[in-house]
């Protein structure tokens, strides 16, 4: 239970700032807005990404014994992370994204699934 509240609180924190530069980014500055927006959205997303890591690495060591749902959530918010970072390195490049970043989708994703599974420790834990 208690990790699950440390990885929604880190997830709720920074993934804040992310969602805002999703949808306010582009008023922060004229020409090179998306280069710094995709940046700050990239270092953000990484580290909720990086502190939910351990639900992957959690999920591959029980894969033997049963898939657990976390392998799923963690393996989906770790491919839209890599595809919205090469995108973001290559918008940073060549000026030009490869693909819409979607580093908000990725914090949502880990966000409410944290929540959710911290919810369902507390309420076993208190019932």
């Amino acid at each position: 239970m208690r990790e699950y509240k440390y990885r929604f609180s880190q997830s709720v924190v920074f993934g804040i700032p992310v969602i805002a530069l999703q949808y306010f980014g582009q008023r922060l500055g004229p020409i090179d807005a998306d280069r710094w927006v995709s940046l700050l959205q990239a270092l953000l997303a990484g580290w909720i990404v990086y502190v939910n890591l351990g639900m992957l690495f959690e999920g591959i060591l029980l894969l033997r014994q049963r898939v657990t749902a976390d392998l799923f959530v963690a393996s989906a918010a770790l491919l839209i992370y890599i595809v919205s970072l090469v995108s973001a390195v290559r918008g940073i490049v060549t000026s030009r994204l490869w693909y819409p970043l979607a580093f908000h989708v990725c914090v949502l994703i880990l966000a409410i699934w944290t929540g959710v599974r911290w919810w369902q420790f507390a309420r076993r834990a208190r019932g």
